[in-house]
């Protein structure tokens, strides 16, 4: 599976969960834990990813230095030429290990982001529920004539 589904499935999976979150009738702060939960795991995955990206990258560079070695050792005439491709194929691994890399902190930049997002937005929810239901306490006294009218 490639990094790019990766992320999406990951993304995907956690916009899922926070909307069963946020439609539960539970608590806001398990709420709030759980995703929590999903963002850690989807931190963890990203670094798994990362991790296995740099992993074929350096399985990658050593293939080539295996293949160089094999070509040179069979045609001693085209050692210079295997040399060459070796030191263009090991550039484009190096940039591509870069590359990897810078898109894997941009993605793990953006969970963070969408992680304190979600908090906020739970920390007002759980607010606006905690106000909701002092009001609807308070309305409810005050219709029943109750003396004293506090929640």
């Amino acid at each position: 599976m490639t990094f790019i589904k990766k992320l999406s499935t990951t993304l995907i999976l956690s916009v899922a969960m926070f909307g069963l979150t946020a439609c539960s009738e539970k608590e806001a702060e398990k709420a709030g834990d759980k995703v929590e939960s999903v963002a850690q795991d989807a931190s963890s995955t990203m670094d798994k990813m990362k991790d296995s990206a740099g992993n074929a990258l350096e399985a990658a560079g050593e293939k080539v230095n295996e293949m160089k070695d094999s070509a040179g050792d069979a045609l001693e005439s085209a050692g210079e030429k295997v040399s060459d491709m070796k030191d263009s194929a090991g550039e484009k691994v190096s940039a591509l290990k870069d590359d990897a890399g810078e898109a894997m902190e941009k993605a793990g930049d953006k969970i963070g982001d969408m992680k304190d997002s979600i908090s906020n937005k739970f920390g007002d929810m759980k607010t606006d529920a905690g106000n909701a239901i002092e009001d609807a306490c308070e309305k409810a006294k005050e219709s029943a004539d109750a003396e004293d009218e506090d929640c």
